[in-house]
Parts: C-alpha cells; structure tokens; sequence
C-alpha cells in the first residue's frame, strides 16, 4: 500500500487539493443545519489556509495601492517643490520692484518739492580705486546729460558729471578729494568748502576758527557755483576740532547720502539757477561776500577738459 501512495503521491495530493475546496464550498452553500464530523474536520483543515490567504491578498492589495498612492504623493511634492521655488523667485522679484518704486517715488516727490527739472539714472558701476571715488551711471546726452550737470539723490548731494557719452555718464562723487561742493551750515549759516577725504568721511575747509560749528550741524548747499542748487543736503558735521591758534578749524563731514548702497541718482538738467548758470562752463570761483569765510579758487574742481574718453570697462576709468 505505501508502495501505492509513494507512486501514485502525486495523484493524490492533488485529488486531495481539489477535494478541499469542493467540500468548503459544499459546507458553505447547504441548507443551515448543524455542522456534522467531516464538515468541522475540513473547516478545521480550510480556515487557517482561507485566512493566510486572504491575509496575503489584502497585504499584496494593501501595497500595491501605499506603492501607487507613494508615487502620485512623490509627483505631486515635486511639483509642489518647483511651484514653491517659483512663487518664492516671483515674491523676491515683487519685493525688489516695490523697493525701487518707493526709491523712485521719493526721488520725484524730492524733485516735485524742490522744482527740479532732473532725469533719473541707474548706477551701473563704481570706481574701484581707493584714489578716485567716482560712479557710471546709464543715461547720458541722449538724454540731456552734459559735463558738470549736479547729481543728487531724496537724499543729498551726490557729485557732479565729469564726462559723457551717449548712453553713459561717469560721475565724481563729493567723496573723492578734488571734488568740492561750496556748503553753508543751516543753523549758524557759517561758509566753507566740502572735499572728500575717505570713503565714508568728508572735510570742510576754510572754515574760519571763531564761526560757530558743533556736531550734528546740518550742512547744506550754498548755491554758488553754477552747479548745485540752493539748500540741498550734503552732511552732517561728525566732528569739529577749533584750536586755540590759527585762522581755521578742522571740521569732519558725514555725507548725508550713504554712497554703499546707492543705486538710483537724478542728474538735474534745470534748476533754476540764473540766467547766468550754464552746465557747459566751468565751473567759476565763487565771490568772497562781506564776513564770510575766504573761498578757494575753481582750480580746486578738477578740470573736465584735461580729462580723457571714458573707458568701455566695467567700472569706472582710474585715470582722469
């Protein structure tokens, strides 16, 4: 008999495999009534096997939708992620245009208050040269921008034209130490002339020892000159040194204008300065009044005319 089973193993297995199900479903699908010997004998023999496999069905179901909900999930952060990085880069760009809208509003308001005709430039490049501190801007006599135009800012003083071409314009700033911008401190109205000593410092000279400067003064312009109008900022007195001896006092100047972050400028075509200012000239020695302070010759402002063609670099030319 073992011999039987042992040939015909293969037979049986499956005959009793088949068995199985046939009898499960026969127990299913019978009229209620109680489960007889054989029914609980193949109920106990089906229900571990049904459970293992459903158990494995619902994992494989289970997984298969975790695996394409995972995958739809990815898609979807990735796509997240790129509209994220996109509305952050329009928010900066946003950001920037409202910055430079209050910028430029405040220069046309200064302009408006101030009856200014002026053109607004954008600062393109800077001198990187600690003798000449000097800037390019993008407009120049397509514009109306011509040699010794003042450039200021809702600020202050920035410095004059020093030379053009037809879409640029470089600009020496009241930093570097031949410019000179003729000022009158606001509260005791005490004369003299701002150079520019450092990068961030300024001095006025020909101040006389007994005129009456403390820090904090604000210096403004005087109006003579032909180049800037009357009244506009330049600096804040940070230092006065009045020796007991001599006739002047060292007298230290914070530009009003913080020339690190400039960025936008306005070079004024028409201010009204009299029928005899012209932008064109040179720049012509101012008259000594009655009791004021002696005024320096116009040999201190560097003259346009010794100056070369303006360099296509990216910043501004060295030499003048």
């Amino acid at each position: 008999m073992f011999r039987y089973l042992r040939e015909y193993r293969f037979s049986i297995t499956l005959l009793f495999l088949l068995l199985i199900p046939v009898v499960a479903i026969d127990t299913a699908t019978r009229a209620p009534r109680e489960y007889r010997f054989h029914d609980r004998a193949i109920l106990f023999i089906t229900t571990p096997i049904q459970t293992l496999i459903s158990w494995g069905l619902n994992k494989a179901s289970s997984g298969i939708e975790n695996y394409i909900y995972l995958w739809n999930t990815r898609k979807e952060h990735q796509t997240m992620i790129e509209e994220n990085r996109r509305l952050l880069g329009k928010i900066a760009s946003l950001r920037e245009m409202q910055q430079e809208n209050v910028r430029l509003r405040k220069l046309l308001d200064f302009t408006s208050t101030h009856q200014l005709q002026s053109v607004i430039a954008r600062v393109i490049a800077k001198d990187v040269s600690t003798e000449f501190r000097a800037i390019r801007i993008n407009r120049g006599e397509s514009s109306g921008i011509h040699r010794n135009m003042a450039v200021i800012t809702d600020e202050g003083i920035v410095g004059r034209v020093l030379r053009t071409t037809k879409t640029t314009a470089d600009v020496v700033t009241m930093l570097d130490l031949l410019s000179a911008v003729d000022s009158i401190v606001e509260r005791s109205r005490a004369r003299g002339i701002v150079e520019g000593m450092t990068d961030e410092v300024c001095q006025l000279k020909f101040v006389i020892r007994t005129d009456d400067i403390e820090p904090g003064d604000l210096l403004i312009t005087s109006g003579l000159g032909g180049i800037f109008p009357k009244g506009i900022p330049v600096g804040t007195v940070s230092k006065a040194n009045r020796k007991a001896y001599g006739i002047s006092q060292e007298v230290e100047v914070r530009p009003s204008v913080d020339f690190s972050r400039l960025e936008e400028v306005m070079v004024i075509t028409s201010a009204g300065l009299g029928p005899t200012a012209d932008f064109d000239q040179e720049v012509e020695e101012p008259t000594a009044e009655e009791g004021s302070s002696p005024a320096p010759s116009a040999s201190a402002i560097p003259s346009p005319n010794a100056s070369p063609t303006a360099s296509p670099s990216s910043s501004t030319p060295k030499n003048r």
